[in-house]
């Protein structure tokens, strides 16, 4: 329940601030705001990006990869 409404909070945030794109293990897009994350120091950030896969996709067991521009 709480992953759920941590999704709905981070993707109905991502209209009224920045947001980045985030490609799932299972190949959907999700855009995630960056107003959560910003404060978070790499690990959390990752955790968090499991926590949204396993809501889109049913799996947390994934690698994450995150790419700088």
């Amino acid at each position: 329940m709480m992953r759920k409404l941590f999704l709905l909070i981070a993707i109905g945030a991502a209209g009224f601030v920045s947001a980045f794109p985030f490609r799932t293990s299972c190949g959907k897009v999700v855009s995630v705001s960056d107003a959560g994350i910003k404060d978070m120091e790499y690990g959390q950030v990752l955790n968090t990006l499991k926590l949204i896969n396993g809501d889109v996709c049913g799996t947390t067991n994934v690698s994450i990869t995150i790419y700088n521009h």
